[in-house]
């Protein structure tokens, strides 16, 4: 394919090409090309590597290329199932490929390619409540919501909706393994990554290790000020590396960093595909005077821990002792990504009128940090469009996430590039 191409095709490096070059001659962004090679920098240790190439960031032939084998290849977080009513389908774009989500009657949520295994339709454009089937806007075949093929009329002939030969078992919706966890859902677009229960082990436990083994059911999402979607002009990359590192609160977050300072977080590497921030400085009291309820089985020696683990490739998660939040980020395009946040409360804090205006002051602390966020994330897409910029470097101290991530995303183009050498 062409992206599969991509790597093993492209052999000119941003880390040489400019050397010598006088820094007032603008260089196009799309001149700016690595090769497996260039990710040797990123595999350095932490005080001698550099980032991930600003082709990464800025052109859309790798954002191709990392739909294909970054995000295809691995369980993805696509959205939130918790508004999704029975016989309700909603159509989700990630990174130009359509996809559609479906609830069955029994409740069931599966994922499938929205498109008509027809001619190519796409089927649903909005999300909709239908009357149990999935109707082509084209020729009018039709799906169950289990994606099932169930009616093509006129297929042999005015009047005639079958045909010899044809068999419509083996033209259904073509289905994407998925799964749901906390209310987010995922998709493994390839279908070969391990379980999920056992990819994501690891960060399973440790959430059980806070919560407590009953901490999932007792996880709500918000009735109201439940979450909002934010948009930012920046590669995705640019803004889970920003959740990853806390090196920022003291200039970007002056009021976080009042109560929450930079010296009371610290890096952890959760697992191969998990890495975050953890704080000892959560104080329950700060939510109201009438403090919101806290996991039944959370671990007592740890009511002031706040734990903020990334699930790569683009999950964002914050635990608290009496609350929950998830961040979803889309890629859009090579400059531009969006954040879609959802808070979640124990039981009666999610829905209880008693806890609506805690709710609603607590949606609007996060949303003044996460806005913090969004001019900075900016600035740093638009640095990728700079020849002097070479992939940078990272503090030792402040880093090690960051560049945890980097190494990630640099072994999933590593390994796609030797595949298609190999091939």
């Amino acid at each position: 394919t062409g992206s599969g191409t991509l790597l093993s095709s492209v052999v000119s490096s941003n880390h040489h090409d400019y050397q010598g070059m006088p820094m007032n001659i603008p260089v196009p962004a799309s001149q700016a090309k690595f090769a497996l090679d260039d990710l040797k920098a990123v595999d350095q240790p932490i005080g001698q590597a550099a980032g991930m190439p600003n082709a990464a960031y800025t052109e859309q032939r790798f954002f191709e290329f990392e739909r294909d084998h970054v995000m295809a290849t691995h369980w993805t977080a696509i959205g939130f199932v918790h508004l999704l009513e029975p016989v309700w389908v909603q159509p989700l774009d990630l990174m130009g490929l359509p996809l559609l989500v479906s609830r069955t009657r029994a409740g069931e949520i599966r994922v499938f390619h929205n498109v008509c295994s027809h001619r190519g339709t796409l089927l649903v454009e909005q999300a909709k409540k239908t009357n149990g089937r999935i109707v082509c806007p084209y020729h009018g075949w039709s799906y169950s919501m289990e994606g099932d093929l169930a009616a093509t009329p006129n297929i042999g002939g005015v009047g005639m909706h079958d045909v010899p030969g044809f068999d419509c078992g083996k033209n259904g919706l073509k289905e994407i393994r998925s799964h749901i966890w906390l209310g987010i859902l995922f998709i493994n677009l390839d279908g070969l990554a391990p379980e999920f229960e056992v990819d994501a082990a690891p960060l399973i436990n440790r959430c059980r290790d806070l919560m407590g083994e009953t901490g999932e059911a007792h996880a709500r999402a918000a009735r109201t000020h439940s979450g909002i979607s934010l948009s930012m002009e920046c590669n995705w990359k640019l803004a889970v590396e920003n959740f990853l590192e806390a090196y920022h609160l003291p200039t970007v977050h002056p009021g976080l960093n009042s109560y929450s300072p930079l010296s009371r977080h610290h890096n952890e590497i959760f697992f191969e595909n998990s890495s975050g921030q953890v704080t000892d400085s959560f104080d329950l009291k700060l939510d109201s005077a009438d403090p919101l309820p806290v996991f039944p089985d959370w671990n007592p020696d740890r009511l002031d821990t706040g734990e903020y683990p990334a699930l790569y490739p683009n999950l964002f998660l914050g635990f608290q002792a009496n609350h929950l939040f998830a961040i979803v980020i889309y890629p859009v395009s090579p400059a531009k990504c969006r954040e879609e946040l959802l808070l979640y409360y124990v039981d009666q804090g999610a829905d209880s009128d008693r806890f609506e205006e805690t709710r609603k002051a607590n949606l609007a602390a996060w949303l003044e940090i996460f806005n913090e966020d969004i001019g900075p994330c900016e600035l740093m897409q638009r640095g990728r469009c700079s020849p002097g910029y070479h992939g940078g470097a990272f503090s030792p101290v402040h880093d090690t996430c960051t560049h945890h991530f980097h190494q990630w995303i640099a072994k999933q183009y590593q390994a796609a590039g030797r595949e298609v050498a190999g091939s």
